[in-house]
């Protein structure tokens, strides 16, 4: 430890410099997945004026192709954000852990604050003529998810390292309910923001808050682990795992548009040979990401030498059972939020304001249950609270799957507080269980691999709900949903058999998907449960002459982590 990191940990006041910090980081990178959702018809309709066929008639084949072709656009603003995070997080963990993480930490508020500004002025700074308003907001947000992944691969290692063991639940805590929190806030957010103004300011709204935070990192955070500056880094495994995820979210997109070929007549038919032949493209990309992600299990098992994944942390029954369980929720809930938009803005006829509204109830019971369950945990341990959060979330979703059409505003905020608390009680515990699991060596990768495996199995649902909904709903209303035409209806038209019936395929869709989605969900149940209990807190010291057990005030049974690399007197 260097002498500023010495005296950053006597400062009584440093860790909650972090944890500030932090959770705005964390906070921002969040908002900006979920705030996309909501805006995406005012988005989409951007991206297709700037296009050929973009401004024909509504019923006219060259209109049908502008709106697949922004549809893609749109996509990719989306679910590549996803995956550029997903694919970074393990690759910046490592680089953190053995260059430093508060430098790839402030390095990410600076990518993120500038990525967030170019995608505000994508189609202005540079020509429609030049570069499409589409590609130049895919390019500006991989930009920004560049920087989201230098933050939430180092956050939880930051607090880790800030903060003793009997009150990591709560700093954790803190940080996860920003996290998820502000994907829960930024659907409120984009739809406030978009009703009243630009969805460019979805964007803009980074800035100041960025550079401010950036500033303060770089004046205030100080480096307190070691870097393991001895070790070099798996390129070769970075390579086949941001590729093998890249082959399964681009196969993805393919068989969604090569499926969506119903529609008009004149529509359909151009839409079929447009489309159609993508469906051949999706089975060359599956191939490849399987081919690619056995290349990466070999590469970590047998070929590298410093692997970027340590499989190893999986040894360790509350670091397996702990990433296992929080997938398995991620792999459920992740395409929730997108679902929910599209029903309330298409089968209920709201604006993306009103949508946002109705989603408060779901914010509030997070919030409330959160931080509370943090120092909880810190007292009682991590199994109880988190299978609590798992079972009633799982109940959620199976709640989902048989909603009516027409359900009442009452039981709707009813259902979405409950998935509130439900992530709220998982959440705050298991982190800090994987946290306090981890060597402090080898935190920057721990927090990294339990970020990616959550931010894959999201993007992984996100996936799976446009395959559904991309191949079965009729594209002329799927049209009409993403190019924001439907701006709250009146009630007696939303009400009206006609209108209903015409989101009949929709509501069929949305219950499969939500049943797939609390099986899935409810499985977590397992894992959760085999994690270890809680006895007493210890964790382990470096020390430059011995390895000491610091006691708190409880701690994990048999997961204290084993000394490789300290010294013994």
């Amino acid at each position: 430890m260097n002498k500023i990191g010495a005296e950053a940990v006597r400062s009584p006041g440093y860790k909650w410099v972090v944890l500030s910090n932090t959770t705005i980081a964390i906070l921002m990178a969040t908002i900006d997945t979920s705030i996309v959702i909501i805006s995406l018809p005012y988005i989409l309709q951007s991206i297709l004026h700037h296009l050929p066929g973009g401004t024909a008639p509504v019923t006219s084949a060259a209109y049908a192709i502008a709106t697949a072709n922004s549809f893609i656009y749109v996509i990719w603003s989306l679910m590549g954000y996803m995956l550029v995070t997903a694919t970074l997080l393990i690759f910046f963990g490592r680089i953190a852990d053995l260059k430093g993480r508060v430098k790839i930490y402030n390095a990410g508020f600076a990518i993120f604050t500038v990525g967030s500004l170019l995608a505000g002025f994508s189609g202005i700074i540079i020509p429609n003529g030049v570069m499409t308003e589409g590609l130049q907001l895919v390019m500006f947000r991989f930009l920004q998810a560049v920087g989201a992944a230098m933050l939430w691969s180092n956050s939880a290692a930051l607090l880790t390292d800030a903060f003793p063991p009997n009150q990591r639940g709560l700093a954790l805590g803190t940080n996860m309910v920003s996290g998820v929190g502000g994907s829960m806030l930024g659907l409120v957010l984009g739809g406030v923001i978009t009703s009243f103004a630009s969805w460019r300011y979805i964007f803009f709204i980074n800035v100041p808050i960025g550079a401010f935070a950036t500033i303060w990192a770089y004046s205030r955070l100080h480096e307190i682990s070691t870097p393991t500056k001895s070790e070099s880094l798996d390129i070769p495994g970075a390579v086949f795992f941001s590729l093998s995820i890249a082959m399964l979210l681009l196969g993805s997109t393919f068989y969604t548009l090569g499926g969506m070929t119903s529609g008009t007549a004149a529509a359909s038919s151009v839409l079929y040979a447009t489309f159609h032949p993508y469906i051949g493209y999706s089975v060359i990309c599956f191939a490849l990401a399987i081919v690619l992600m056995v290349l990466f299990a070999v590469n970590e098992t047998r070929w590298a030498k410093y692997p970027l994944m340590k499989f190893s942390l999986f040894r360790k029954r509350m670091f397996s059972t702990g990433v296992l369980s929080s997938t398995l929720l991620s792999l459920g809930r992740g395409g929730m939020m997108f679902l929910l938009v599209f029903y309330l803005e298409g089968v209920k006829g709201l604006s993306a304001f009103n949508a946002g509204l109705w989603l408060i109830p779901m914010s509030l019971g997070f919030l409330a249950a959160g931080p509370l369950s943090g120092i909880i945990s810190d007292r009682v341990g991590y199994r109880g609270l988190t299978t609590a959060g798992i079972v009633i979330s799982g109940a959620v979703l199976l709640a989902l799957s048989v909603i009516p059409q027409t359900i009442p505003v009452a039981e709707l905020a009813g259902i979405l507080a409950l998935a509130g608390i439900g992530g709220g009680l998982f959440a705050s515990p298991n982190i800090a269980a994987i946290m306090n699991s981890v060597e402090a060596k080898d935190r920057g990768v721990g927090a990294a691999t339990n970020s990616t495996m959550l931010n894959v199995a999201s993007m992984m649902a996100m996936t799976l709900a446009f395959v559904f909904i991309g191949t079965t709903v009729d594209v002329s209303h799927f049209i009409t949903l993403f190019v924001g035409t439907i701006h709250n209806l009146p009630a007696s038209e939303v009400n009206s058999p006609v209108y209903q019936a015409a989101w009949t395929p929709f509501m069929d869709s949305f219950h499969k998907v939500f049943l797939v989605f609390g099986l899935i969900v409810m499985a977590g149940i397992i894992p959760s449960l085999l994690r270890p209990k809680m006895q007493r807190a210890t964790e382990v010291v470096e020390d430059k002459s011995r390895v000491e057990l610091k006691a708190g005030e409880r701690t994990l049974q048999a997961e204290v982590p084993e000394p490789e690399t300290t010294s013994r007197s």
